[in-house]
């Protein structure tokens, strides 16, 4: 056993044949390596404990560096890490020629029972599937009949989630034929196994995995209708409330796909289009990463919500092609297993390959009384649910929850399966800083090949559990994750998705083919970040003022107070005559409301749409600018449940503004200068007008605008100290400050600076060209005139009447300006259209 053991990493504890029991050993066999393991343990027997260590700490980094995580629960809370253990399961090149063969038959199987399920129905008039599985089913969808014909790949996807018995025998625990989760996961364990050990990966040579996504691509062009030589196809999200979000940002992107949403997308006389800025653009391909029961509410109801009405009379009409087709989810209820073996008899004329575990539908007298047999040492399911929902192992439950199941499937035994217990393989693992041994749960991939037939994805998502008890079959399950690798014949092939590197590109500029959804929430999402850095500075200097231990007065507080009213953020309440009195009130509110994120329009509820806006339009920002969001707002919230008084939230406020400097840094640096960044930045630069105006109207009107200290909080909130001290030192006076704010076109915090800006991304926005302004050309041109209209005398006015005027004008125009580029740009209007006819 030391011929296993080159410097420290010593796996001959894994080779005892004894461990673990009861179970199939992935790696060894008699107590010696298996043969195509041998390499990979001499391989891996180099590294010391402490390298492997470091390592697996690397790889944490960079996932959590490219936000690899899932939504437990959905939405944006309950979000979890993406683990990842960095030795591998192997499986010889012979295993995974078989598994091909194999999981072929099984997905032609499962398309011809599709077919013939929404079509002529044989199979339930010859009696080889009983009307009880397939009518009481949800999935089972009436409004998909005759969508899958025989020239069609109703399955042009598929995974299945397989486990290894003790004897070596592969079983197939679950199909995945609705829209398989996973791909973007394995994806990103390649990458970062592979360049954590690289030499490792080179010493085996891999299959890689790109010749599979330039399969899955072309499946996908070949779907178009018309067969055109540049189909449009679109990646359908359930949006950023996914679990799976990340996988579907990352699909995309990788792909080359655009990534959209049921609001992204429109159905006129029976044909799909994308809202873009630009109009209605036609789709002819939808790969969909939702739920099949869920696409379409004008014909699948309320479960449908976020899906697009219309699509499946587009699908019916032939002018669009959804993948997967329509009502394939029906595969996914574990009930199919009991009746595959004899289905695949009579429609392929072959014994089933890879057996499915075993599974007896208690809706069968004869399969009932089995189960009845042996019930203890089953697992029960709901007959219709896709494997990994509900399950009862039996012999973990207690007496008593056995009575009431056994009641529940004698009411209604049409409703269950019952399945046999699998003990799960087990495979080399590193965890807790030590190898074990961790038990294998496998999903694999198959795409449709042009000439029929499938290709498997020569890899697979590898999931661990630290014992072979069942798992749950989703992507959620198991404590780690890994990479499988399959070696390849020869020297692995040199595949990539990027094109040829010897023709050269063709070039091209940004367009405004853009999604006006994705262009709404970047709109939103700028705003939110001026928002934030607006009430951070506003609180900043309030509350310095109202901790300092000085025993100057500090008048200006008043007008502070005053602003955070007029922003929502006191109640005016709080401002009476005497407001001293009310100061440890004000104090205990503002601790508790800094980091409310319910608290509408405040600095925690700016913060937490920041991250919720970022989320939806990650595959139009940068990875950095997405992290530095997110780290932003993490650190922002993480810091209120160490806060206990206003004195502690400065840091927290501090390091927040920093944080949003480094992401406009982002923006202005690092953002191509198409319609993301420009409607990032015209959500900003409204918000920052807006905020100008109504700080300056605060001050004003709580008379304090002439005030020397009120002035110099003033600059402060709007970060022109520096720019002011160059220029006039410490006389601060109120024409100065006012110019500064209100008429210098040459500071990025002033007035008619963002109007100006405006204009020019006003100009750049698709419109029908006219020989006459638009409507939001003409209020950006109104504020311009009036601005620079503003003389000398009306600076040095006490009060400035004349510019308490203009500021509302401004604030009122500014604010007709964004709801003239929402109904333009960003809400994409359709006249109403009459459903049936009268």
């Amino acid at each position: 056993m030391n011929s296993l053991t080159v410097n420290n990493l010593d796996f001959s504890t894994l080779a005892n044949p004894n461990l673990p029991l009861g179970v199939f050993n992935e790696a060894f066999e008699g107590g010696q390596p298996r043969p195509h393991w041998t390499t990979l343990i001499a391989e891996l027997s180099k590294f010391s404990p402490e390298e492997l260590t470091r390592r697996t700490l690397q790889a944490k980094q960079r996932l959590d560096e490219n936000g690899v995580i899932f939504n437990v629960f959905g939405g944006a809370g309950g979000q979890r890490p993406w683990n990842l253990d960095l030795l591998p399961l192997l499986l010889s090149r012979e295993q995974w020629g078989w598994m091909q063969l194999a999981l072929e038959q099984r997905g032609k199987l499962m398309q011809r029972i599709l077919q013939d399920v929404y079509g002529p129905q044989t199979l339930l008039q010859c009696g080889l599937l009983p009307p009880g599985v397939i009518y009481p089913q949800r999935r089972y969808q009436r409004e998909c009949t005759d969508l899958h014909g025989s020239g069609v790949d109703s399955l042009m996807l598929f995974g299945t989630e397989l486990a290894r018995s003790p004897n070596g025998d592969w079983y197939v625990m679950a199909d995945r034929t609705d829209a398989p989760i996973g791909l973007g996961f394995v994806l990103e364990n390649r990458i970062t196994t592979a360049r954590l050990m690289p030499q490792v990966v080179h010493r085996l040579g891999l299959e890689r995995l790109a010749p599979f996504f330039i399969h899955l691509k072309n499946a996908l062009l070949r779907m178009c209708p018309a067969q055109k030589e540049h189909p449009r196809v679109v990646m359908l999200s359930s949006g950023p409330q996914s679990r799976f979000y990340f996988e579907d940002v990352y699909l995309a992107r990788y792909l080359g796909f655009t990534l959209v949403e049921g609001g992204d997308l429109a159905v006129r006389d029976d044909c799909v289009f994308l809202k873009t800025l630009s109009g209605l653009k036609l789709v002819d391909v939808i790969l969909s990463r939702c739920a099949d029961s869920a696409i379409d509410p004008l014909e699948q109801g309320a479960a449908a919500n976020n899906g697009v009405p219309g699509l499946m009379q587009a699908v019916r009409a032939g002018n669009v092609r959804l993948a997967n087709t329509p009502g394939s989810g029906l595969l996914e209820a574990p009930v199919f297993m009991a009746f595959l073996p004899q289905l695949c008899q009579h429609l392929l004329n072959q014994d089933l390959m890879l057996p499915s575990i075993p599974t007896w539908w208690c809706g069968d007298p004869v399969s009932l009384a089995m189960v009845w047999s042996r019930f203890d040492e089953l697992v029960i399911k709901p007959a219709f649910q896709s494997s990994g929902q509900e399950e009862f192992v039996v012999c973990q439950m207690t007496a008593e929850e056995r009575s009431v199941l056994r009641m529940q499937i004698e009411d209604h035994p049409e409703r269950y399966v019952a399945q046999e217990r699998i003990e799960r393989s087990a495979a080399p693992c590193w965890r807790d800083n030590q190898l074990q041994s961790g038990h294998v749960a496998l999903r694999t991939f198959c795409v449709a090949a042009e000439k029929g037939g499938y290709h498997l994805l020569p890899g697979g998502l590898v999931r661990l559990a630290a014992t072979p008890e069942p798992m749950e079959l989703s992507v959620l399950g198991g404590v780690s994750s890994k990479d499988l690798w399959i070696q390849a014949d020869g020297p692995p092939a040199m595949v990539t998705l990027l094109d040829d590197e010897a023709a050269p590109v063709q070039l091209k500029r940004s367009d405004a083919l853009f999604p006006s959804r994705v262009a709404d929430n970047l709109y939103w999402m700028g705003q939110s970040l001026e928002r934030a850095d607006f009430l951070a500075r506003l609180m900043r200097a309030t509350i310095e003022r109202m901790t300092s231990e000085s025993d100057e007065d500090v008048p200006e507080l008043a007008g502070l107070l005053r602003a955070l009213l007029d922003q929502g953020q006191l109640e005016p309440a709080f401002l009476v005559d005497d407001f001293s009195k009310t100061l440890p009130t004000i104090e205990q509110y503002l601790s508790r409301v800094i980091f409310d994120p319910t608290e509408h329009n405040g600095l925690g509820n700016a913060v937490a749409e920041l991250r919720r806006l970022g989320s939806t339009v990650r595959d139009w920002i940068s990875v950095e600018m997405w992290n530095t969001t997110r780290h932003a707002v993490d650190h922002f919230f993480a810091a209120s449940s160490e806060v206990d008084d206003l004195s502690e939230a400065l840091s927290a406020i501090d390091r927040l503004i920093l944080e949003l400097a480094s992401i406009s840094g982002l923006i202005q640096d690092g953002m191509i200068r198409g319609p993301s960044w420009r409607f990032l930045d015209v959500g900003r630069r409204i918000d920052r007008g807006r905020n100008i105006a109504t700080l300056l109207l605060s001050a004003i009107e709580s008379k304090q605008i002439s005030q020397r200290s009120m002035l110099k909080a003033l600059l402060e909130v709007l970060d022109c100290r520096m720019t002011y001290r160059s220029r006039y030192l410490e006389n601060v006076q109120q024409n100065g400050v006012l110019d500064l704010a209100i008429t210098d076109e040459t500071n990025p915090h002033s007035i008619v600076f963002q109007a100006s800006v405006l204009e020019d991304h006003i100009e750049a926005l698709p419109q029908n060209r006219h020989p006459l302004r638009s409507r939001e050309k003409r209020i950006l041109m109104k504020i311009v005139h009036e601005v620079r209209m503003v003389s000398t005398d009306d600076l040095e006015q006490t009060p400035p009447s004349e510019l308490t005027e203009l500021l509302k004008r401004v604030d009122a125009n500014l604010k007709l300006l964004a709801d003239n580029l929402m109904r333009k740009y960003l809400v994409l209007a359709v006249p109403p259209r009459q459903i049936i006819e009268s």
